[in-house]
Parts: structure tokens; sequence; C-alpha cells
């Protein structure tokens, strides 16, 4: 259905085209609703129903009080560790798409919380240039309860003056709960912010209790300043020397360097290139320069400090890959300035962790307006929203390899959020992809409906109700089939229902144009062109590909005006390949332009060639003895059963030349106009001007290699359209 909207913007594009224009760029529009902005209620904090109401949230000047408070919180955590439930939680707001499964977020979201004059975002950008990290680690899991992931290691460890907090997730799953003191002991190395603390622990059984620690510790939570200590001072002057060290890398420019170089000082430049280059084996194995060998030696901070002091860069990369060193020997962090024991899941500890953020915010400008929840659009909230509840419902990979496409956004007159999503499975194990989601007379993709519904309620505020279309059944369960001419000549009820979807949504939109259809002339009635403006449609051209499941089958649209075609639309559900073309304005695919091979040899040239549905004898044998001629002449012969898809292949380069015999005007009205549009030479196979209706049709890459195959064919007459 979406693709539908391709037609009218064509349209448009072809009555109403800007001078100045050279490329279309075929795109359509979000399936929703317009609402006047008049009606939208910004007074409170909300996500967006509709791309406009999001939008305009986003577009919201801050509207900050005199002394305004920010805090910026990158979240990292090992998959799986519950990020996205504990930002859900942190919010307020389900912004974020969760499930048992690992990777269900699969891009980074911002998000914002606003109270008074403070404000939390989570930032889009990872840790770059955000102050404070959030570490989320999954404690449920036993394999890693003991550690931290390397990876996030390597992140703490370059960017130690990150004030990073430690959040233990999942406690609700440990029964013995003293384990969590000996899993805080062990992650944090018995340190917080570099300074020794003592449990009453399994590892510290006779420790005592560390008074000046518990002092510092209530001072901080009533927000009693301290005076600074020593390890304050010497952390604070690093980081400012670190920043000085940057700004000084960002402000160097080509002027500082000195380009008056003679042949002989660059001769000399590249020799010592080669002699010093640096190698992948340098990096990993070549310390000898490096002042330090173990994660003993330098703490953290004086390793950032002594990085960004390094000005020759053989050095600076080589003490940069200690990292990967330091990581591997060490699987705590002693650098946490708090650490939080949570469950996100049934939301415990979470308001802590909220006050304490909100404790933390310094005076800064806010990122946005207090009522803006999340940079999300609405259908993009949906969109994982749907695939999270797959992921609970399908086995295996199944859900991930899903393609969606929104096919309706309204808001109706009573509030209530109506959405329409096409679920499409790959083409790879389609069978078995398709038979999950509506096995059980459908059992999974209602339930995946309902419970998405519920939870898109409660994102939106509104009543929601949400439809799921699982497609492709056509091409991958059994077809109802009907013969026309011949046995050879088929048609499914899939022909049927796709032209008259196109034809009913077209004349919507254009009343007095007329039509010419494939499955309507096969139900007898005689179409003729005339000079009004005709769409011309094959609703599925390669239907008996479609029967045999043999992927190879195109929707192809075209229109024509005065007998000439000025708009083709070709589409191969199975592919997702879009070609199109507007009279004058190139060829694409996908939105890309395309050309021809511009192949002028026929012994270098790719032919396609068809034999057709007729089953007369004389026909077959004249359509033999045209394909053996071929054969013996050109580079390879194929033969693929659509005319649209064969003339797309010439259009773009992946054939040379293509004829046949017998074919009718919907197979290659929109299929001639795109492959003229991208440098094609098309004609009767005779040599003759093309004429659509004579049922015949010759496309090559040039002239020339028309030439040297039209003395080859003997020509078979059909009747005219």
């Amino acid at each position: 259905m979406k693709r539908l909207l391709l037609l009218s913007h064509l349209v448009q594009a072809k009555f109403q085209v800007r001078p100045q224009c050279r490329f279309l760029h075929i795109k359509a529009e979000p399936n929703e609703t317009i609402i006047p902005l008049s009606s939208f209620d910004f007074t409170k904090p909300t996500v967006g129903r509709t791309s406009a109401e999001q939008q305009a949230l986003a577009l919201l000047a801050p509207d900050m009080p005199e002394n305004p408070e920010l805090i910026r919180v990158a979240i990292i955590g090992a998959p799986n560790a519950g990020k996205s439930t504990f930002v859900n939680r942190i919010m307020g707001w389900r912004i974020s798409s969760v499930s048992k499964k690992p990777h269900t977020t699969r891009h980074r979201i911002t998000g914002a919380l606003t109270d008074a004059n403070k404000q939390i975002t989570r930032p889009e950008s990872s840790l770059h240039g955000e102050k404070n990290v959030a570490v989320v680690h999954d404690v449920g899991n036993s394999y890693i309860r003991f550690k931290l992931d390397e990876e996030l290691l390597k992140c703490l460890y370059a960017h130690p003056e990150k004030e990073a907090i430690l959040i233990l997730n999942k406690t609700d799953t440990i029964k013995r709960k003293r384990m969590l003191l000996d899993v805080t002991t062990v992650l944090t190395d018995g340190s917080l912010n570099g300074i020794p603390y003592r449990l009453d622990s399994p590892y510290h059984r006779n420790g005592k209790l560390d008074m000046e620690r518990l002092f510092l510790k209530t001072a901080h939570e009533m927000n009693i300043p301290l005076p600074k200590s020593e390890k304050d001072l010497m952390k604070e002057q690093l980081l400012l020397e670190m920043k000085q060290y940057e700004e000084k890398l960002l402000q160097t420019t080509l002027d500082d360097v000195n380009l008056d170089l003679t042949d002989a000082d660059v001769k000399q430049l590249v020799q010592q290139h080669q002699e010093n280059s640096l190698t992948l084996e340098k990096l990993q194995d070549n310390f000898e320069n490096v002042p330090y060998k173990s994660i003993n030696d330098i703490s953290p901070f004086e390793f950032k400090n002594d990085l960004m002091s390094t000005d020759n860069w053989h050095l600076y990369y080589q003490k940069l890959s200690q990292i990967r060193k330091f990581t591997s020997q060490r699987s705590t962090w002693p650098y946490f300035n708090q650490v939080f024991m949570i469950s996100a899941k049934q939301n415990h500890g979470i308001a802590a962790v909220r006050k304490y953020l909100f404790t933390r915010t310094k005076p800064a400008q806010w990122m946005f307006h207090r009522n803006f929840v999340t940079d999300q659009l609405p259908q993009e909230i949906a969109e994982t929203c749907i695939r999270e509840k797959m992921l609970n419902y399908l086995p295996e990979e199944i859900p991930y390899s899903y393609i969606m496409r929104n096919e309706l956004w309204e808001m109706n007159e009573n509030d209530v959020l109506n959405i329409v999503f096409i679920v499409y499975p790959r083409e790879k194990r389609l069978k078995r992809d398709v038979s999950a989601l509506l096995k059980n007379h459908g059992e999974a993709v209602k339930m995946i409906s309902i419970e998405a519904e519920n939870d898109l309620s409660m994102t939106f505020r509104c009543d929601v109700k949400l439809k799921l279309i699982v497609v492709r059944e056509g091409f991958s369960v059994a077809k109802r089939i009907e013969t026309k001419a011949c046995a050879a000549d088929l048609v499914t009820e899939f022909d049927q229902r796709v032209e008259e979807i196109l034809i009913t949504k077209l004349k919507e939109k254009f009343p007095s144009h007329k039509f010419i259809g494939e499955e309507s002339a096969a139900g007898g009635a005689k179409q003729p062109l005339t000079d009004d403006p005709t769409w011309i449609i094959d609703p599925i051209d390669g239907t008996t590909n479609f029967v045999h499941g043999f992927p190879f089958i195109a929707i192809s649209v075209g229109l024509v005006i005065k007998k000439q075609a000025e708009i083709g639309v070709i589409y191969n559900p199975i592919s997702e390949n879009l070609y199109s073309a507007v009279k004058g304005k190139g060829a694409f695919k996908n939105g890309r332009p395309i050309q021809s091979s511009q192949q002028t040899e026929l012994g270098l040239s790719q032919v396609s060639g068809e034999y057709g549905s007729s089953r007369d004898p004389q026909i077959l044998q004249t359509k033999s003895e045209n394909l053996r001629k071929i054969v013996e002449r050109a580079h390879s012969v194929r033969a693929i059963g659509s005319a649209a898809l064969n003339l797309c292949h010439v259009a773009e380069g992946s054939c040379d030349a293509y004829f046949e015999y017998g074919i009718h005007c919907w197979d290659i009205a929109a299929g001639d106009l795109i492959a003229r549009e991208a440098g094609c030479f098309t004609s009767d196979p005779t040599g003759d001007p093309l004429d659509i209706m004579k049922r015949q049709i010759l496309c090559t890459a040039t002239k020339q290699l028309a030439m040297q195959l039209i003395p080859l064919l003997t020509h078979v007459d059909f009747p005219s359209d």
C-alpha cells in the first residue's frame, strides 16, 4: 500500500516539475493524518503521537529558570544487562524496547527528565563529551557476576576523568543478599574513587568501620561542602592539563606546519617514514619505548595525562594499545563514585539513583524543553515495541530478520491512535519465518499485537489500536490458481486483488483517468488506448514464477498520455527493488540513477529472450530458432519469465539486450520508459518504431547492438491489444 503513494508523487512530479530539478527523488510521505499544531498539549511532558507533534516538541526552546542545572549521563553496559529497562524506569516513560534477548535496542536513544531547575539527559552520543557514566552490570548472570566486561573497562580506562557510578541490576534474582556485598567488593576492587573501603564480607571479615568514609558519604548526601583533599587537587590538576593538551591539538592548523620543503627534504621524510612506519605488529608487540608495562605501573589518570602529552604519534599509538593489555589484566574498576543495587524490572532502587543524579547536576544551560521526553519519532517507538514482542514470542533469530513498514498512522476524532504495520519476512527461510508468525491460527501475531498495543498506549498516553499485516503469504503458501488463454497462462487471486487495489487507489486520486489492466482484459473487457491519461497496469508480471515460487515477479504501472509514456514504476516485492522513471528525468533504482551498459558488440552481450505462454507448435518452433541463432553469436542467453524485469535489467546494465514476441502493453508500458530514460534503444523487432499495442519489443543497450540482432530474428505476428 505504501508503494502506491509513489504513483501520486510521480504524477505530481510530472505535472508540477520545477525547472531547476534534474533528479527526481522518490520518497513516500509518512502515512499519518495531518493535525493542527494548535490542538497539541505542550503544557506537560509528553511523547508526540504524530511526527508533526514530536518534531514540534523537539523544536521548542528550553524554558530554563534563572539558575538552570544539567547533568549528561551516558549509560553503558554489556548486552542484556538491563540498560533499556533501567532507562525507562529512570525517565518514567517507556522509550526503550525491552526483552529477554540481547540486542533488543539497536540504536542509541536520547531522553530527558526535568524537575524544578534540574535536567537529566541521556545523550545520543556515548562517552565523548559527557562527564558522567552509569555502568549497568547484570548480577543475575553467574558467568559475569564477579567481573566487568572487558569492552566496558576499555571505555573507563580511556576516560578515567568521567564520574562513573556502578549500577548492580537484577538484584531480585539473588537469593543470598550477602552475595551483593561480595560482588561490590570484587567489582570495585575494594575502593571508591581510588580510596579503599572495608566491608563486613568474606573478603574482609576482620574489617573495622571506616568512620572517615562514612562521614564523607553522609556529607555528600547532605550536600555539605568539604575541603578538597590532596588527591582531589591532584586529580583536578591532571584533568586541567589533559584539557589543555586537547585544546592545543584542536587548535593546530596547517598554518603551524612548515610546508616549504625542497625535493631533498621530501625524499628524506619519505625514507624516514618507510624506516619507521607503524605496523600492526609494532602496535601489538613493540613496547620498548613505553615507560610502563603493567597496570600497576601507572594509574588511569596518570596514563591519560601521559597519553595526551605525547607528541610522537608512533609512541602515542603504542601507549594507546596498552589499554588492551591493562584491561586483560583487570576485571574491576576502583574509581567508581557510587554503587547502587537495583532491580529495574521490579522498580526497586530506581528512586535512589534518580535522586543521586539530581544531586550531581551542575550549573549549565538546558538542552531541551522541560516537556521533552525523547528524540525518537513515534513510528520508530512503535516499530521497536513490536519487534520487542516478537523477540518474546518467536524463536531464534527470526525477529531480527523481519522488515516492518508503517502503513497507517492516524489520530481520529476520539483521540484514538490507529496504527497499521506491514511485516515482511526475508526471502531466506521464508516459509519458516512466516509459519512462526501464523502457526496455531496466528496466535503468536495476535499476542504480539495485543501486548504492543498496551505498551504503546502507556507511551503515548492515549488509546491505541494496532494492526499487524504479514505479507508474502501468497508467495509462500498454496494459491488458488486459474488459467486464462491456455494451461501455461495462469492467474491467481493475488493478481486480481492487487489490480483491484491499484485501480481503486488511483481512481481516488485521479477520477477522470482511464485504466488498462491485465486482469480486466482477461475478464473480457476491451480497453482501447486513447489520447486520455491512461494507467496501464500489470498487477503481477511473472504469474507463473509467482505460482512456482521463482523470485522474479513485478508489479508494473505506467501512465500514458496521448499514447506517450510519461511515468513508469516497476517493483519486485521479493528483492524489494523499485525501478522508476519520469519522462525526461532519468531512470532510478531504489532512488539512485541507473544507466545501460552501452554495449555495442553482440559477441560480448548477455541477451534475454522468452518463450511466452503460447504453446502453438509453429510459434514455438520460430521462437526456438530465434534463440538458437542468438545463442550461437551472443556471450550468453537468459530467460527469467518477466518482461518488466527484463527491461529493467537492460536499463541497469546487468543485461545488454532483450526481445520478445507475444507480450502485452501492460508488460512493457512502464519498462519501456524506464529503459529509454536509462539510455537504452527500444523498437519493434523489425526495426520500426515501437508500438506498445503490437505485442512485440526489442530493447538493447545501444542502437548498434540492435542493428546486429534485427537481421537474426524471424518475426511472429500476434493480434494487437
